[in-house]
């Protein structure tokens, strides 16, 4: 391969880091609903009696 320089092990190392980063966002995405759940089926609720 002319010009091309070889893939390095850091490629590896950042997708990785990547998919545990998307890991953690997740979860504290899932724990933020659970965790506000109660005010948002509240707020949902009001929208409807509103718009009813």
């Amino acid at each position: 391969m002319e010009g091309r320089t070889p893939v390095e092990n850091g490629d590896e190392q950042d997708d990785q880091e990547a998919v545990e980063q998307r890991r953690e966002r997740r979860r504290l995405v899932i724990q933020f609903l659970i965790d506000w759940s109660p005010v948002i089926t509240g707020l949902a609720d009001l929208v409807v009696r509103h718009f009813s």
